[in-house]
Order: structure tokens, then C-alpha cells, then sequence
């Protein structure tokens, strides 16, 4: 009767799509049928809110579930807003919209009128930043793309303590978050030609979080179901991107909650039956730092990430993967927002080298010295030399982990690589583009809108048209035009020329070499001190990391 009635849905989805003669398109998909909206100008259709996979309602902290699709009914795919359980600010001046579930693995996907299984286009995955604790699917507007012929597919995935907890236990390993995201890929995988998509040009990308997320999937030992990637404003590398794992994250969290206890399995039990929104709030509360980690082995569990970010390395996916990285110019502008005022009344050098690095003090007090009068001389730390602060902020935690990563990509035969700086401000009176100032030029940001005029339309033609080149052959900048009048050479390992996405759009080489050489040479005398490295004990010195077990 199932095979009968699908088989009658199908015939009449068919000659739908024949005649056209529907306002909102039908797909069928492996789950059944879904149907989405067209745009209100008709270039192309949505298809908002479909969920890949399930969470364990008996264990929301670990492996996803597979759907079990819509049956005989239809899923209206109409509402993309749904997000992960999160820490959400209310701020009067930000557009708040969606519902925080956690029934929240969901996907939106934006696909060209012109698509069809005669005319499949490229893919574009985009995973959203939010450093693991916040963001959604749902604030990335497409139209960009799909004008040049792009399906769009935004995801969610779990965030914060039900994403990212690593208790070194089989029940939650760690990484979560990241094994929802290769769900989803996994899902595009199988089902974008249904959307007109193509699932032999697939590119990942994302902003930060996002970017990070990118490359570890690049690097994983899972099936490689991408071909490009994009990376902006993140890697693996990034100070305070990749933690050591918390095992008693869980603990702490059910005691804030009011659970006494020092066993796992206990607190695990009493958070699956705790608020969300309560849980999420603790765990931000006690300062948790719950972002990618190492995870332990056990026998048939299923890890993503088994290295440290220094350590990663996967030559067989890696080779001949084109990649599209780069960053902001002012990655970390503006400290005092971003940090507090309180943030020039300590010593951010210390600070910085102390928690990411095992050095006695001795060494410690050195190395901070030197990068002191590398950066501001004899001056103390102060607002006066902001500026200054900022290039060392940008420099250690963005700007030098992309440099390392681009050598690595280079190492294992990554090809074509192509480096970026986005330098646009609308504001004439700053001097450059700090953090994520790149997205609304991409994107139809729900939060973040820039103003409409020629300047600032240009830009966005230009980062849109090089990143939807890319997407669709591997290459920004396959010809010269009035638009893009520019070849965009991709680096090697002996030249590093960038293109700067500017009010001129100009290629350089060497970005911020001599910034860059000073933390080559850091890195060349205290890189195997890393607090991230892999624990070894060196003679007269048991608590200090090094490169190897």
C-alpha cells in the first residue's frame, strides 16, 4: 500500500514538474517528498528547515540518529530558522528570529531555477562561525550566489556543551558538533542532485568556526565528499580554536545546576532531563571552553579528530584539493570591545604566551619580552598603542596559524592554493576590516547590513564573483575583465603572492612579511612548547609538552 501510494505521489510530482504549474516545487528525496517556495523575484526555490539527521533524545550529547523520513505526508520546508541550543544575547539593536531546539539538525538549501538533473550546478556548503557556541544556518542569505548559478546549503550542527564536550568516554567522546556537520555532508552528498545540485562539485566553506570546521573535515580520515574548500578567518591552528579536553565538564555542570555528584554516567543522566537553555547557560556561565579537541579511541567508536591541530595530516585527501584562505587585515580590531577595557590594565603578552605555551619562567619571561619590543617598544601596554596591540592580537591568534596552515596545505600537495586579505571598510574613517567584515558582502546577513551604493556593490560583486569562480572550476580568476581585472596567482612554496580585496583590487606578495618572520622564528625556538602538542616528558623537565609520545 506504501509502494503504491509513493509510486501515485511520484506520477503526480512528475507531471507537476512538466507542466510547472505549481507555485511552490516538489522534490523527492530519499525521505520523502519536500516541498519549498520560490523567491519572490522566481530565480530560485528554498527549501528551509529540512532535517538531516536526529538527536538522541536519551543522549543529546552524543551521535546523531538517522531520520526516518516523512512517510506517506509531505514536509513543508518553509522555516530555516531553527537553531542549536545556544547562548542567545538579547541586544534591542540585533534582529532576534528562530527557536532554539534540539531537535535542530537542520539544513536550508537554495537552488537556481535554471537547476535540474540535465543541468546540475556546483555545490556550495557553507558552515557557519560562532567559535562553537552560537550561529545558525538561517543567517546567511543566498542571493549572492545563486545568481551565479550556485546551489546554497546552509547547516546547523550542535554548538557549546551538546556539541562539543570531550569527556574521554564512549557515550561522548567529543567533537560532536563536527560529526553533525559530516552528517549533513553526507545527506547533501546523496540527495542535492534531487535539488539540481551536483555531488561531484561540492565546496565546503565557512567564517571562522566555520572555516576551522572546513579544514578538519579536509583532514579527518572520514570519505572525502567534497572537492574545494574555502577557509576565511579560521584553521585548526588558531589560538583558543582547539582545546584540551574537559572530562569533567558534565560534572561541573550538573553541580551548577545542583546535582552533587563525581561520576559522568550520573551527571550525563541528569542533564538529558535538564532545560536546554539551562545547561547552555551554565556552561557559559562557568567559562567552559568547549570547542574541538583530541578525542580518545575506543574500540567501535567512531572519532573525528585524533591529533592535536599541529599534528594533522592526511596527504591522501589533502593532494590536489584546491583552497581558496586568507583573513581580514585587522583581524582583532578594536581590543577594548572585543576584550573590555580591563584588557589593557593586565599584559596581554603574558597572558597569551602563559596559556598557550609550557614555558618555566625563565623562558617565559624572555619570550614575552621579546615580542613585547617587537610590538610596542617601551611603551606599556596602554590604548595609546591599541593599534599595536591589535597587530599582535590579529598576528598570534589569526593571521600566523593561516601562514602555518597554507605551509602544511603546500606540504601535502594541496593544489591550487589561493591567498586572500579582505581590507573593505565602508567607514572611511577607519583603517581596516576587522573580523568577519567580509560576510555581508557574501551574504544577505540577517544582523549585519551594508549600506546600498556603488562602492559597496562592487566589492560585493567582486568577492562573489571570485568566490563562485572558485566554486565552480577551482579557479577565482579565470580571465581578466572590467570586474575582475586581475589574474589571481595561486601561491607555492617558494612564492606567496595574495590578492587584496580592497578598494583596489590588487595582487601583493609576502602578506605582513616581516610580522610573519618574526613568528616563524618564534615558533622555530618555542613551537614544541606548545600546550597542545601531545604529552611527552622531557629529562629535568616532566611537565613540559614536546612534538611526539
Amino acid at each position: 500500500m506504501k509502494v503504491t501510494l509513493f509510486y501515485i505521489l511520484y506520477l503526480i510530482f512528475s507531471v507537476t514538474c512538466i507542466y510547472n504549474n505549481r507555485i511552490d516545487p516538489l522534490v523527492i528525496i530519499g525521505q520523502g517528498l519536500v516541498r519549498g517556495t520560490k523567491s519572490s523575484d522566481g530565480s530560485y526555490s528554498s527549501f528551509l528547515g529540512i532535517p538531516y539527521a536526529l538527536v538522541d533524545v536519551n543522549n543529546p550529547f552524543g551521535p546523531a540518529q538517522p531520520h526516518p523520513g516523512f512517510g506517506i505526508n509531505v514536509y513543508n520546508a518553509y522555516y530555516g530558522q531553527v537553531k542549536c541550543p545556544q547562548l542567545t544575547i538579547h541586544d534591542p539593536n540585533v534582529l532576534s528570529l528562530g527557536t532554539e531546539v534540539l531537535d535542530c539538525l537542520r539544513l536550508n538549501i537554495y537552488s537556481p531555477i535554471v537547476a535540474s538533473s540535465q543541468n546540475p550546478l556546483p555545490v556550495l556548503v557553507w558552515i557557519h562561525g560562532g567559535d562553537f557556541g552560537v550561529g545558525f544556518g538561517g543567517e546567511y542569505g543566498p542571493d549572492n550566489f545563486v545568481k551565479q548559478g550556485i546551489v546554497v546549503v546552509t547547516i546547523n550542527y550542535r554548538l557549546g556543551p551538546y556539541g562539543f564536550m570531550c569527556l574521554d568516554i564512549p557515550a561522548v567522546p567529543g567533537n560532536q558538533g563536527l560529526k553533525d556537520q559530516y552528517e549533513a555532508l553526507q545527506w547533501i552528498r546523496k540527495n542535492i542532485a534531487s535539488f539540481g545540485g551536483n555531488p561531484y562539485n561540492i565546496t565546503i566553506a565557512g567564517q571562522g568556526a566555520g572555516a576551522t570546521s572546513a579544514l578538519l573535515h579536509l583532514y579527518s580520515d572520514k570519505q572525502k565528499v567534497f572537492h574545494k574548500v574555502i577557509a576565511q578567518s579560521g584553521t585548526p591552528q588558531n589560538v583558543g580554536t582547539f582545546v584540551e579536553a574537559d572530562v569533567d565538564a558534565a560534572i561541573k555542570i550538573a553541580r551548577y545546576l545542583g546535582l552533587n555528584t563525581t561520576n559522568n554516567d550520573e551527571a550525563l543522566s541528569f542533564l538529558t532531563q535538564a532545560s536546554h537553555d539551562l545547561v547552555t547557560a551554565a556552561a557559559v556561565d562557568l567559562n567552559l571552553q568547549l570547542k574541538p579537541c583530541r578525542e580518545k579511541s575506543f574500540s567501535g567508536i567512531d572519532n573525528f579528530v585524533e591529533n592535536d591541530p599541529y599534528s594533522l595530516t592526511n596527504q591522501r585527501k589533502v593532494r590536489n584539493t584546491p583552497i581558496l584562505i586568507g583573513h581580514t587585515s585587522r583581524e582583532n580590531l578594536k581590543l577594548s570591545s572585543i576584550y573590555g577595557d580591563d584588557y589593557f590594565k593586565g599584559d596581554p603578552f603574558d597572558a597569551v604566551i602563559r596559556n598557550n605555551f609550557n614555558l618555566d619562567e625563565e623562558q617565559l619571561e624572555e619570550a614575552v619580552r621579546i615580542i613585547k619590543r617587537f610590538y610596542i617598544g617601551d611603551d606599556p601596554v596602554s590604548k595609546l598603542v591599541e593599534s599595536n596591540l591589535e597587530r599582535f592580537d590579529s598576528d598570534i591568534v589569526y593571521n600566523h596559524p593561516v601562514q602555518r596552515t597554507i605551509t602544511k596545505l603546500l606540504t601535502e600537495n594541496a593544489n591550487p592554493v589561493y591567498e586572500y586579505e579582505f581590507g573593505f571598510v565602508e567607514n572611511e574613517q577607519e583603517t581596516g576590516a576587522g573580523n568577519s567584515e567580509e560576510l555581508p558582502f557574501l551574504f544577505q546577513m540577517l544582523n549585519t547590513k551594508v549600506e546600498t551604493n556603488d562602492n559597496n556593490q562592487l566589492i560585493s560583486d567582486r568577492i562573489t564573483t571570485m568566490w563562485s569562480n572558485f566554486i565552480k572550476f577551482g579557479n577565482p580568476t579565470p580571465r581578466k575583465s572590467e570586474l575582475l581585472p586581475v589574474i589571481w596567482s595561486p601561491v607555492t612554496t617558494d612564492a606567496r603572492p595574495y590578492i587584496v580585496i580592497d578598494s583596489n583590487i590588487h595582487l601583493e606578495r609576502r602578506i605582513n612579511h616581516d610580522r610573519m618572520a618574526f613568528w616563524d622564528l618564534f615558533y622555530s625556538a618555542y613551537g614544541k612548547y606548545n600546550k597542545l602538542l601531545r604529552q611527552c616528558k622531557l629529562i629535568n623537565s616532566p611537565t613540559i609538552n614536546c612534538l611526539s609520545n
